[in-house]
């Protein structure tokens, strides 16, 4: 390995801030008032329609919110007709995307709006109306996920279905109060069985949990105060495989200061190491409600000896275990088949405990069905919530499959919606990670470097790219025999096992972030995931690739395979300059890195590139899972802007779109170059919101820069540092003990 050096930070004063003026439109509708005005009422009317059918079920009182829902026109948005719709006294209460809301109003300004409407129809004031398409009721037909549906539809003869049924957001605490006790009692009156207490995700949307017939399920939908009905999530992790005894025993590195190394938590079924590996786990901690059964630490512990030891079967052969990482043991399952609820709030009381001391949390369980990828899982929401809320990172298993027993080629298997990631991997600001396979096995349908025949694989939510990362794991046969290789053993709590699952991938990616957040100054998580996906390695030929194949790759591999030790260091070839701030939607910021005279004065062949300049930088946006597609509330748009022969500043991204799409958490990609001048080239970032994001509100991101001279001839970090002249700083990490 090339002699390591320390990363560059990019101060303040070689960042430019540039102002920037929001800017509106305003689209005019070639439309006849009274035809549209018509229109308008008669939707209204069916509304109300439709609430009288509701009181005759003595469902609602008086003081009940009127719901219904709104479709702007083609050209509109809620970010532009926000203020119009709250103006005439309305709510927004959750959008579907960006021209279909469901909003409330109190019976009496619902009144009023179709007293305005109706002048509108007649005289042609209010003319803002005509940015409305419709009004329509809100109907349970509306409000019924895919699961349910095709639960019902698969299993006709059903007593049953156990639901987790979302209330309205937004609404006033007292309403939103009165509304739960009266759903409950519904509920219970349908004979339905409630599944514990109601309960609240991070944000204050209520969920109420709860088992009963399809028929009163039905009719629990038609309330205006239930937003969204799904079938309720259990998780499960997959069991290892059979066990090699230890015969020699096991011991620790007395090298490594064990007080010095980053804690990971482990979400998980608990953790029991081997004897003579315990200090590596010096908290155990179970959840409320959480139970020790004999089947503690089946799961969990082979999940934290790849956070502690990375790839355990590369180390066999040598005299003790170097850890990299501490484990805080956190029990949050105690069965195979854990409810989305219960875990909601395991996990939730296990980052309340443990987000002062420890910044990456590892979850290795999924459901077992794939995701739509229209709606944001509620577990996945959950997480991007208490990310925010406390700055921490969810490093999260993609999910797994069984196609590979019934399929017969990889292509057959990922052609399949069945192996789309599973929830909660689709969490925006979390990372999914799924497996490839490191060994060559004679049977397998899987090759060195394929996505592993059980990984999950994307797209994610609303499409965008999932996995995050890929790890190297074991392959699976059609019987399910797993071969072991030194990327499938793992510890278990008396030996040895070769256990097949993202399960397994997961946890060696949170310690590898877990390693690189020794190298970033005041303890970053968000820098330390950047520097991860920007050291990544790309497990496939990107030579002359296409659109339609680097968007396959990204749904197979992410951006890429970890890669901690390219990551966390520089070296004379290959600089890295770092910066973490804010942004508002007020300002845009150019940031400066250098390339020096030595290589853009060398000399290549013709078609041959010399320097490789790779971006990335890391958006930490609000999210709201009521706001469907528009979930992500802000991204961060990145682009190079070099010096070309003239000296000129031109902007220079690469000709397919690689990971530079809109509203996704993330902008890395990575660009080539053969001629160019040297001096200060430019990285822009410019901040892009949704609508409820105010102008100056600051969004915090991550930007790692890493400049790569392809000719290993330029002498590229000793003369950067020489021409820069002390403009950027050496990055030399504080060490941070923890407990």
């Amino acid at each position: 390995m090339a002699e390591t050096r320390y990363h560059l930070w990019i101060p303040e004063d070689e960042i430019d801030s540039v102002e920037k003026t929001p800017t509106g439109r305003s689209n005019q509708y070639d439309l006849v008032h009274t035809e549209h005005g018509q229109k308008l009422s008669q939707g209204l009317q069916s509304i109300v329609d439709f609430f009288q059918h509701l009181q005759s079920s003595d469902s609602l009182d008086e003081q009940d919110l009127v719901t219904f829902k709104i479709i702007l026109q083609d050209k509109e948005d809620f970010a532009t007709q926000k203020d119009f719709i709250e103006n005439e006294g309305l709510t927004i209460n959750a959008v579907k995307d960006g021209r279909h809301a469901i909003v409330s109003a109190p019976r009496d300004v619902f009144g009023n709006l179709q007293g305005r409407v109706s002048r509108y129809r007649e005289k042609g004031t209010k003319k803002d109306f005509q940015y409305i398409q419709g009004f329509e009721p809100f109907t349970a037909e509306d409000k019924k996920a895919s699961s349910i549906l095709r639960y019902i539809r698969e299993n006709p003869d059903a007593v049953s279905v156990d639901v987790q049924i979302m209330l309205l957001p937004d609404m006033a605490p007292d309403v939103q109060q009165r509304a739960q006790a009266n759903i409950t009692e519904r509920i219970q009156k349908k004979n339905g069985t409630l599944q514990g207490d109601p309960y609240q995700l991070t944000d204050g949307t209520a969920i109420i949990r709860a088992s009963m017939s399809p028929g009163g399920l039905n009719e629990i939908a038609e309330d205006p105060r239930v937003y969204w009905v799904e079938k309720t999530v259990f998780f499960h992790g997959y069991q290892p495989s059979d066990v090699s005894p230890i015969t020699d025993g096991l011991k620790l590195d007395a090298n490594v200061d064990m007080t010095a190394l980053p804690a990971v938590v482990v979400l998980d079924d608990g953790v029991s190491l081997p004897s003579g590996l315990e200090a590596v786990v010096p908290i155990h901690w179970q959840a409320s409600g959480c139970v020790k059964n004999a089947a503690f630490g089946n799961h969990g512990t082979p999940v934290a000896s790849r956070v502690a030891f990375g790839y355990v079967g590369m180390h066999m052969a040598d005299d003790y275990l170097t850890p990299r990482a501490r484990i805080i043991d956190a029990q949050i399952a105690d069965s195979n088949n854990v409810p989305e609820d219960i875990m909601l709030k395991r996990v939730r009381e296990a980052v309340e405990a443990f987000s002062d001391v420890a910044k990456i949390f590892n979850f290795s369980y999924n459901a077992r069905t794939y995701i739509e990828g229209d709606e944001m899982s509620i577990l996945g929401c959950e997480f991007d919530l208490l990310s925010r809320k406390y700055g921490v990172r969810f490093v999260i298993s993609a999910g797994n499959h069984e196609l590979y027993k019934t399929q017969d080629t990889l292509k057959d298997i990922i052609s399949d919606d069945e192996s789309r990631i599973a929830s909660p991997a689709d969490a925006m600001l979390g990372i999914a990670v799924g497996a490839i396979v490191g060994v060559d096995h004679p049977g397998s349908l899987s090759k060195v470097n394929d996505i592993a025949p059980y990984s999950r694989r994307g797209p994610g939510f609303s499409g965008f790219y999932k996995p995050d990362l890929v790890s190297y794991g074991a392959t699976q046969f059609k019987n399910g025999f797993v071969p072991p290789d030194p990327y499938a053993l793992c510890l278990s709590k008396t030996g040895f096992c070769a256990p097949a699952g993202t399960s397994f991938t997961a946890p060696t990616v949170a310690g590898d972030l877990a390693q690189t957040l020794t190298v970033v100054p005041n303890n970053d998580v968000g820098l330390a995931q950047a520097l991860l996906y920007n050291g990544v390695v790309p497990p496939y030929d990107r030579t002359d690739i296409q659109q339609d194949e680097i968007d396959l790759a990204g749904n197979l591999y992410g951006r890429g395979l970890s890669s901690p030790e390219v990551s966390m260091h520089s070296s004379e070839d290959r600089v890295s300059f770092l910066n973490s701030g804010t942004m508002n939607r007020l300002t845009k910021k150019r940031v400066k890195f250098h390339i020096p005279s030595a290589i853009a004065d060398l000399k290549v062949k013709r078609g041959e590139k010399k320097l490789r300049v790779t971006v990335t930088c890391i958006a930490q946006p609000p999210v709201d899972r009521t706001k469907g597609s528009e979930y992500s509330a802000a991204y961060i748009s990145a682009s190079i802007h070099r010096l070309n022969a003239n000296g000129k500043n031109v902007v220079d991204n690469p000709s397919v779109s690689d990971n530079r799409n809109k509203w996704d958490t993330c902008y890395h990609f990575s660009n080539e170059f053969s001629s160019f001048d040297s001096g200060s080239w430019e990285v822009w970032l410019e901040l892009f919101t949704r609508w409820g994001i105010e102008d100056d509100e600051e969004i915090p991101y991550s930007l790692v820069i890493t400049v790569e001279d392809l000719t290993t001839a330029g002498n590229l970090y000793s003369e950067i540092v020489r021409e820069s002249a002390g403009r950027y700083t050496q990055v030399q990490p504080i060490r941070i003990t923890i407990r």
